[in-house]
């Protein structure tokens, strides 16, 4: 299918309750772009349509390198599309469920990202409203994107949720809103103060049955403690995250600006004898059960009313569900995964598989994956999120139910290069997309100005792990470059020059008429120094047009 005559659909790679979302082929500028289209249904629905029309009005008003780039928007017949930057990597989310809780610089580093984009937001007057862990893309160079404006408010905008309802995930909702109150900047700040918290501790702070539940807990309770999770957190960090989730909005960080300032302190010197921020308690802060549970309750019936179609429609679908199960149950009994009472299985082949087909394949058979046990490794050729190797192993009898423990590939080691002989500013900033902390060194050497000599800490042909920050080290060459010495004048030019040559420098010698000398210059000597440019005592600098130049008669 070609959308907007230039973008090939290639693939599906995403759904939602409004739009699905697709990897295409830019026949024009030839690259890979993300093109989000409205559903069918959704195209006749004027609140649908104007909140996707407010998502492509939001992002093309943004722009900034840790926000996700739309191209394009369009509509061709029933289609309405957003053409967007397909970013090849993972959720946020999909990262913290592998690898759990983040250390504190690497989850400040993540943070200050996302703050950047919505600081940019926010001076454009755009309140995301829905800032999650999902809502947040890794790059696979370690790049952080902040995704989907589907929900955004736009500063003198009508805000198009009816009375009493929300949006956004309950889990990192801010207390205001679960009360039915107006989104502002501070209710972003408030989400991304539970996306710290979820690095930092490997999950959000409230779970519950009901997102009533959730909500209530939002307002009810101040945000747990980080460091009861871990004592190693600075108390900075741990203080960051008490005040961007203060339940008080006067307590809470004004603007994201200030949310930056104490990022940029944090992790600091100045900040390690930072004690724990205590909250004054507020009296004003009052709560009605019975109107929070109406206004998710509302929220939800409105999200299961968009995505209703009509009557008909839901009779087909129901009727072919049917006929799909009984086709599906037939299959199986065929296969003798149903119709048998043994108890036990073989484990099936999953070699090569991804963790989610491998859940697929063992669920026919009865087995789960232990998810507990899971780990992740990387490897020299095995990509990301396909398994490694299993327990037991395939052909084993084990009875129905059990869990089969899983190494899956956290993707492929990085190869360090021999960035010797290179420009060292280009280096630096190649490898500081890379999620390197590059450490420069400046030493004198004969070697070209910049020019790296060694490198350290991940020597070249090591392999080392794209999805953490590596450090690396290079010593470079400066210019040549010294104090030109008291006591030059008078001495043997020719030790002059030869000492001065020596050490790199350019030098010229040059006679000069006796009769051009003062008495004090002539008192040097015949053969000495009595002349020089730059003069003793001068801060001199090597480069390829300087020379220091010696008089003498």
């Amino acid at each position: 299918m070609i959308i907007g005559n230039r973008y090939e659909v290639i693939k599906e790679i995403g759904k939602g309750g409004m739009a699905n979302v697709y990897l295409a082929q830019d026949k024009v500028l030839d690259r890979q772009v993300a093109i989000k289209v409205l559903k069918g249904d959704n195209g006749d629905d004027p609140l649908a349509l104007e909140r996707f029309k407010r998502e492509a009005n939001a992002a093309t008003k943004l722009s900034h390198p840790n926000a996700v780039d739309v191209y394009d928007v369009g509509d061709e017949g029933d289609y309405h599309y957003i053409v967007m930057e397909y970013v090849k990597g993972r959720t946020l989310k999909q990262l913290i469920k592998r690898r759990g809780a983040l250390p504190p610089k690497e989850a400040v580093w993540v943070i200050k990202q996302l703050s950047y984009a919505l600081l940019e937001a926010h001076k454009n007057g755009i309140i995301h409203r829905d800032i999650k862990s999902q809502n947040v893309l890794i790059k696979d160079d370690g790049t952080v994107k902040l995704a989907d404006f589907g929900i955004a408010v736009i500063n003198n905008a009508v805000q198009i949720t009816s009375k009493g309802s929300i949006l956004g995930s309950v889990h990192y909702l801010a207390p205001e809103l679960a009360k039915g109150g107006n989104a502002s900047m501070q209710s972003d700040i408030y989400s991304l103060g539970i996306v710290f918290y979820e690095l930092l501790t490997g999950d959000v702070p409230y779970k519950a049955d009901t997102p009533v539940q959730i909500a209530l807990k939002h307002i009810k309770n101040d945000v747990p403690f980080v460091r009861d999770f871990n004592p190693d957190i600075p108390q900075a960090v741990e203080n960051i995250i008490i005040k961007a989730t203060a339940r008080d909005l006067n307590q809470r960080y004004a603007n994201i600006a200030l949310f930056i300032k104490d990022l940029n302190r944090c992790l600091k010197d100045e900040a390690k004898n930072d004690e724990r921020l205590i909250l004054k308690e507020n009296d004003n802060i009052k709560f009605d059960n019975i109107q929070i549970a109406n206004n998710v309750s509302n929220a939800m019936k409105k999200k299961k009313e968009e995505k209703t179609t009509d009557f008909f429609n839901i009779f087909f679908i129901i009727i072919m569900s049917m006929i799909s199960i009984v086709a599906i149950i037939i299959i199986l009994f065929i296969a003798g995964r149903i119709g048998n009472n043994t108890s036990t299985v073989e484990v099936p082949d999953l070699t090569n598989k991804t963790l989610n087909e491998a859940r697929d394949i063992l669920s026919t058979y009865g087995l789960l994956i232990d998810d507990s046990q899971t780990t992740w490794e990387l490897t020299d050729d095995i990509p990301n999120n396909v398994i490694i190797s299993y327990t037991p192993e395939k052909g084993s009898s084990i009875e129905k139910g059990s869990k089969i423990k899983v190494v899956v590939s956290e993707g492929t080691y990085g190869i360090m290069e021999n960035y010797v002989g290179k420009n060292i500013e280009e280096v630096s900033k190649t490898l500081k997309e890379l999620n390197f902390n590059v450490e420069k060194i400046g030493v004198e050497s004969d070697k070209e100005v910049g020019t790296i000599i060694s490198q350290s800490g991940i020597e070249a042909g090591d392999k080392y792990n794209p999805n953490i920050v590596n450090k690396v080290s290079f010593t470079y060459s400066q210019e040549y470059s010294m104090l030109i010495p008291y006591g030059t004048l008078g001495r043997n030019v020719d030790e002059v020059y030869n000492e001065l040559t020596e050490k790199g420098f350019k030098v010229n010698k040059e006679t000069i008429n006796v009769d051009d000398l003062n008495d004090n210059e002539k008192a040097y000597g015949q053969g000495n120094v009595v002349r020089m440019n730059p003069v003793e005592g001068t801060f001199y600098i090597q480069k390829d047009d300087s020379t220091i130049t010696l008089y003498y008669y």
